[in-house]
């Protein structure tokens, strides 16, 4: 009668601390504690942080976005599946002196292409522009498409960093894991993630102390996560006969040992624009913005200015 006792009586301590484990937020980590440099990149990130932000609200979903820089050309920067505003400071800081420039952080509320878009939409209404340079990188890359496929007259230039096109590949391969994560505690999902990240994502980017101290800096919530995967898997049909999109200067940035991007969706995304550049990365990983971001910025800039920028692959 003793041991049942105390097995119920564990059971029940269990049960008690899983449903408490459910209200344990991920608080993210410093940047500059596991940095620990005083160097150029810790030097801007800092001094960007402490740069104002601005709100809009779009249907009662508040959006958080940067906007600074001067020029005639606006650059619109559009981060990917864990990312925030913030994510691009290395570039903005390199062209903002030449180009205005707007970067956001998607809301956790948005769950759609379509609602996504929406919100893009009005933060360039709010600050009048109408023609944009995009550079989309991951889920920023897939909703750039979105972007030039259903607003072709505002985009210029378009840059798909790290992307994938239109597919159900995500959506069959994650199916049982997506319907099993909003069960998990928020807690165990970011343990998780942190696991991959270690094991796939910091050893593609050389194990880069920027790459490896940014990335567990950034905001997380088991909404956000949910709400960007449906961004991911929201397939839509591709038009390849619009002339006004083919006529899109496109630029592919890709990298050779993506973790997150496999082989066939790097070639399908190719396929899909055969009239883009490409500058293909080699051993970067996911985030060459990040833990190439000289390089990458250069990419950029000869993309922008009209000057060839591929790479063999």
């Amino acid at each position: 009668m003793k041991k049942i006792k105390i097995k119920y009586l564990v059971l029940i301590i269990l049960a008690l601390l899983i449903s408490i484990s459910y209200y344990i937020p991920v608080k993210p980590k410093s940047f500059f504690e596991l940095y620990g440099k005083d160097d150029k990149y810790s030097r801007t990130l800092k001094e960007f942080k402490s740069r104002p932000v601005k709100y809009i609200d779009v249907d009662g979903i508040k959006w958080k976005y940067y906007s600074g820089g001067k020029g005639d050309k606006t650059i619109l920067f559009l981060h990917g599946m864990g990312g925030a505003y913030d994510l691009w400071w290395n570039q903005i800081v390199a062209f903002e002196n030449n180009y205005k420039v707007i970067t956001y952080s998607l809301p956790e509320e948005i769950n759609s292409l379509e609602g996504a878009v929406e919100g893009i939409m009005a933060i360039l209404k709010k600050e009048n522009v109408n023609k944009v340079y995009t550079v989309g990188t991951s889920m920023g890359g897939y909703i750039n498409q979105y972007l030039f496929h259903t607003h072709p007259a505002l985009v210029e230039k378009a840059v798909l960093g790290n992307t994938f096109p239109p597919n159900k590949y995500f959506a069959e391969k994650n199916a049982l894991l997506s319907k099993v994560v909003p069960y998990l505690p928020e807690i165990l999902i970011a343990f998780v993630g942190e696991l991959n990240f270690e094991k796939n994502i910091y050893p593609a980017g050389k194990n880069s102390k920027l790459l490896t101290s940014f990335l567990p800096s950034l905001p997380f919530s088991k909404k956000q996560l949910i709400g960007r995967y449906y961004v991911v898997v929201d397939y839509f049909e591709p038009d390849t006969t619009n002339e006004a999109i083919k006529q899109i200067p496109k630029l592919i940035i890709e990298s050779d040992n993506d973790p997150l991007i496999p082989p066939h969706l790097r070639k399908r995304l190719k396929e899909l624009y055969p009239e883009a550049r490409v500058y293909t990365f080699h051993n970067e990983g996911h985030f060459p913005y990040i833990n190439a971001a000289e390089e990458y910025n250069s990419v950029l800039k000869k993309f922008f200015e009209g000057e060839q920028s591929t790479k063999p692959e």
